[in-house]
């Protein structure tokens, strides 16, 4: 349902969310539209369960990174990556408007238009491996066609969220051993045998993605995870010219050397698969016309394989370059750093160092701007290792918070290297005031319960007992003289006040919101509240739509909840159940077996 995502309707940064424009397994893509000039975005936002494992933020943030590194036209541009606190962590892109190549694939697609899509994506395969990365994850919906000028199927590779540098430790220690990672339909040997992989493995899945498009069908059809990782482990599927007698024979070849099981076999850079589709394309018997190529920086193209060059110099935003004194919280110094790019968003700090603790708040003083203070956030961390292979020093970056119009007006000054404006002495305020404000100010951007600063647990009673209790603090302070940005921050408060009301005062209304958020707990209260069978029932198809594997990973902590109870193993099977509620939170038979186990384990 529309009202289902709490983010829609929203503001990112500068940008209004007015929909969803798709849902992966690490987050959710919304289209931003700029407040005041209207331009359009696509902002990938983390999945909020996720946000407190540090490995998958990094990961989540790797895919900005990946694509700052290679910075190529078959790419999709990633402008800005970003995190509003406690934990809404989202990257800003290029909105595109045109269609997944697996729209195309309802039957054979000929070689005159598959061709110079595979070599679009060999071009931007060759850049990405020369910038030391794999894609690890290649399939048709990751292979976008929009119109560009007078090409109709122009390319844009997305999502490098399994990206990996190659050859670095960390790429190695990066994601657990064992796991296997990509999609089954498209992967290489190597990948199903949770082997290192190189840019090989790459040319292995757009040779799958090939053959597809030459025969209108996947290259293994089978069914199942187990038998397809074997298929593409020991089976050869049969070439694309004798599956379907118009592709070319040149091309058919060219598919089978990409699909070689043994890595030494295939195609050893993607401009090889680049070359010999160019040949096939020039060799092929068709009567449709004749490609144009758009210039790209890889069209001087050698067989031999391109030593991996470095990635390109980083480019601050800005030259302004100042000692700023780090300390913590609680007022204990950290040291004197310099910070080496600045925006009106945060700063990057370099450091050779011990480096804080992510997430943890710190205090920026600088000296040269009449010791201007600045409360931030450690949002990353760049350790020497990385900065090496990033021609860059070492250190971490921050995000400011707290940012009052006033400080707002001095950043913007110091970005641009200018004097910052003389303070005006102001008259005593209103101390009520500020602390209510900057108490709310600080809950904004948290969920409802946040903004109410109430447990998720909370009964039913006591959330509408909150909700009336902060509506009336709120409006007491309309009766106070404040200024226009105090009466503009109070109306937003109000506000969103009145919706964290509808969202959780009522049974309906709250169990919607807390399954998004996986809130299990808060629907037992709901349940309790008055929530009838059949509405929640009703609520929980509709999560499924959403969810679509929730059902079946539940099941499968169900019964082993159950195996443990008939052994005896009361508090398994008590823990299985509720990582069962997690996973299908709106699962009346699951809450109810978990009361009777939480009754047998009291008793």
């Amino acid at each position: 349902m529309a009202n289902a995502d709490p983010i829609v309707g929203s503001t990112l940064g500068s940008f209004k969310i007015s929909r969803v424009i798709g849902r992966g397994g690490m987050g959710t893509v919304y289209l931003g539209e700029h407040a005041i000039i209207g331009s359009r975005v696509a902002i990938k936002v983390l999945q909020e369960k996720l946000a407190s494992d540090e490995g998958l933020v990094a990961r989540f943030y790797a895919e900005a990174r990946a694509v700052n590194l290679i910075g190529h036209e078959n790419i999709v541009n990633i402008f800005d990556m970003n995190v509003v606190p406690p934990h809404r962590y989202y990257l800003v892109m290029e909105y595109l408007e045109g269609k997944p190549l697996n729209y195309l694939m309802t039957q054979p697609v000929p070689a005159a238009i598959s061709i110079p899509i595979l070599q679009q994506v060999c071009d931007a395969l060759q850049a990405a491996h020369e910038a030391g990365i794999v894609h690890r994850d290649l399939k048709p919906e990751n292979i976008f066609l929009i119109k560009r000028g007078k090409q109709e199927n122009f390319v844009k590779v997305l999502d490098f969220g399994l990206a990996k540098l190659l050859d670095t430790h960390r790429s190695s220690t990066q994601t657990a051993a064992g796991l296997i990672v990509g999609t089954p339909e498209f992967m290489s040997p190597e990948q199903a045998n949770s082997a290192p992989v190189d840019g090989r493995s790459d040319i292995y899945s757009l040779g799958c993605i090939a053959w597809l498009l030459a025969t209108g069908r996947l290259p293994f059809p089978q069914r199942g995870l187990a038998d397809l990782l074997v298929a593409h482990r020991s089976q050869n599927p049969r070439p694309a010219h004798e599956e379907v007698q118009s592709v070319p024979r040149a091309w058919g070849l060219a598919i089978q050397k990409a699909m070689s099981k043994d890595p030494n076999e295939r195609f050893q850079t993607a401009n090889d698969f680049a070359n010999a589709l160019d040949e096939a394309l020039k060799t092929g018997h068709t009567s449709s016309p004749s490609r144009t190529r758009i210039p790209t920086p890889f069209q001087g193209r050698t067989a031999s394989p391109v030593a991996p060059a470095g990635p390109p110099p980083p480019q601050p935003r800005h030259t302004a370059r100042f000692d700023a004194v780090v300390s913590k919280i609680d007022g204990t110094t950290i040291g004197t750093m310099q910070c080496t790019d600045i925006s009106k968003g945060g700063m990057f700090l370099s450091t050779s160092g011990g480096l804080p603790v992510v997430f943890s708040k710190v205090k920026i003083k600088i000296p040269s701007a009449g010791n201007l203070e600045l409360l931030a956030e450690v949002v990353r961390h760049v350790p020497a290792d990385q900065a090496k292979a990033w021609g860059m020093s070492p250190g971490f970056g921050v995000q400011f918070i707290d940012v009052t119009p006033a400080l707002r007006d001095d950043l913007n000054r110091l970005v641009q290297g200018l004097p910052l404006q003389p303070k005006v002495t102001e008259a005593p305020r209103d101390q009520t005031v500020d602390a209510l404000l900057g108490k709310y100010r600080d809950r904004m951007n948290g969920d409802h319960y946040i903004l109410l600063s109430i447990p998720p647990t909370s009964e039913m009673d006591a959330i509408a007992q909150r909700c009336t209790e902060v509506n009336g603090q709120l409006s007491a302070l309309l009766k106070k003289n404040l200024k226009p940005n105090e009466t503009a921050q109070l109306e937003a408060t109000l506000a969103r006040v009145r919706t964290a009301k509808e969202a959780l005062s009522a049974p309906l209304a709250r169990a919607r919101y807390d399954a998004h958020r996986g809130n299990w707990k808060g629907i037992a209260r709901c349940i309790t509240g008055g929530l009838g069978p059949l509405d929640l029932e009703r609520l929980r198809q509709e999560f499924l739509v959403e969810h679509p594997s929730a059902a079946g990973s539940a099941h499968v902590k169900l019964l082993a909840s159950k195996g443990y109870e008939q052994n005896g193993q009361l508090k398994e099977a008590f823990d299985a159940c509720e990582n069962a509620l997690q996973i299908d939170p709106l699962n009346l038979q699951l809450h109810q077996r978990h009361a009777a186990l939480k009754r047998a384990l009291g008793a």
